[in-house]
């Protein structure tokens, strides 16, 4: 569904969501003046189709030993789909996405210490049509945070 077929309303609800994910759709039909049903029955709509998650994030850096990384993956144009099917469902994957310019894939990775990355990062370069691996290991993450452009920036498009 692209995103001009949201309503004001659809973004109101995403963006009360994004500054608290645990908000009560009562506080949220509040805060946006609808009915408490209209928000759930919205909200169960954008799941639904896929352009909304209620998920938590953890702080990598508190969690020990653990080391987060990214892969940026080369990978030959017939392999891209079993590629991306096959990494979709590895654990170890915060993040996955297709890109353009120096990589075909971006892979945030979160594994349990040194030796486990390693092991991954090696595992990822035998999948077949895998051409290239590089990592960058991230030490610190300042901010994650994916949130809808305000509706002024939307109007312009």
């Amino acid at each position: 569904m692209p995103t001009s077929t949201l309503d004001p309303l659809d973004f109101q609800i995403v963006r009360e969501l994004q500054e608290d994910g645990r908000r009560a759709f009562r506080e949220i039909a509040r805060n946006v003046n609808v009915p408490e049903a209209t928000v759930r029955t919205r909200v169960k709509r954008l799941q639904e189709l896929g352009i909304l998650q209620i998920l938590a994030f953890t702080n990598p850096s508190k969690l020990g030993d653990a080391k987060l990384a990214l892969l940026f993956v080369d990978i030959a144009p017939q392999d891209h789909e079993r590629t991306v099917d096959n990494l979709g469902r590895w654990t170890e994957v915060s993040y996955l996405s297709t890109t353009l310019g120096g990589a075909d894939l971006c892979v945030q990775v979160l594994c349990r210490d040194d030796e486990a990355l390693f092991a991954l990062q090696q595992k990822v370069r035998a999948l077949p049509g895998v051409l290239a691996v590089r990592m960058m290991h991230e030490v610190k993450v300042h901010k994650i945070r994916f949130t809808i452009p305000p509706l002024e920036a939307q109007a312009e498009d």
